[in-house]
C-alpha cells in the first residue's frame, strides 16, 4: 500500500511543482505584449492579441509604426519594426530600441498607455513611469502578466466595427467611455526589432 501511495502521490507532487509559480521564474530579455480577455458578460474575446506602439501609445489591432534613418553604416534591414518589443518590467518599463537613449513607457495623465520620442528622456507633466510588474501567473499555464499598481488595464474603442476587428487604445487605471477592461499576458521575443518606434 506504502508504494502504491508513492506511485500516485509522486507524479501528483511533480506536476504541481511544475505548474506552480516560483519565485524569479519570470523569464528575462525582451518580450511581446497582448492582450488577453474572456468575457464575463458579453462576448468580446482577446487571446493574445498584440499591443503595438503607434504614434506615441499603445494600440490593439493597429500596426506597430517604426522608423529608421537612412544614414551610412546603419544597416535598416536588421530592423524591420513589425512588432513592438518591450523590456524591464520590475517598476520601470521601456521600448527594445537600438537608438541612443532608448524609449521609455510611462502612463499618461489621462490614464493612457505612452512612450516618450527618441533622444528625449522627456516625460509630460502628471505621467507615472514607475510600478510596472511582471510576474508569473497562477492561472492554468502559469502566464506571465504584466501588471501596474494594481490597476485594471482598460481597451478603449478608436474605432468603428465588430467588437473584435475595432482598433482599441491601452489605458491603465481610467479611460474613456465604452472601454472595456482586459489583462496583458507577456511572451518572450527577441530584440530589438526597430531603431525606434515612431
Amino acid at each position: 500500500m506504502r508504494s502504491l501511495t508513492a506511485l500516485v502521490v509522486c507524479p501528483v507532487a511533480a506536476l504541481a511543482a511544475a505548474i506552480a509559480p516560483r519565485a524569479g521564474s519570470v523569464p528575462d530579455g525582451p518580450w511581446t505584449a497582448g492582450v488577453w480577455r474572456v468575457p464575463a458578460d458579453d462576448d468580446y474575446f482577446f487571446v493574445g492579441n498584440a499591443i503595438n506602439a503607434s504614434g506615441g501609445k499603445f494600440f490593439v489591432n493597429r500596426n506597430t509604426s517604426a522608423y529608421c534613418p537612412e544614414v551610412d553604416g546603419l544597416d535598416c534591414s536588421a530592423y524591420p519594426g513589425s512588432k513592438t518589443v518591450f523590456v524591464g518590467g520590475n517598476n520601470t518599463l521601456s521600448l527594445d530600441v537600438a537608438v541612443p537613449g532608448g524609449q521609455q513607457v510611462y502612463i499618461a495623465a489621462d490614464g493612457s498607455l505612452s512612450y516618450t520620442v527618441a533622444h528625449s528622456a522627456a516625460l509630460p507633466d502628471g505621467a507615472v513611469a514607475t510600478g510596472f510588474e511582471r510576474t508569473r501567473s497562477e492561472s492554468f499555464g502559469a502566464p506571465v502578466v504584466l501588471g501596474h499598481s494594481g490597476q485594471f488595464w482598460l481597451m478603449c474603442p478608436v474605432s468603428e466595427g465588430e467588437p473584435r476587428e475595432r482598433t482599441y487604445q491601452i489605458y491603465v487605471g481610467s479611460g474613456k467611455e465604452g472601454c472595456i477592461n482586459t489583462s496583458v499576458r507577456t511572451y518572450t521575443s527577441s530584440g530589438p526589432d526597430a531603431w525606434e518606434y515612431a
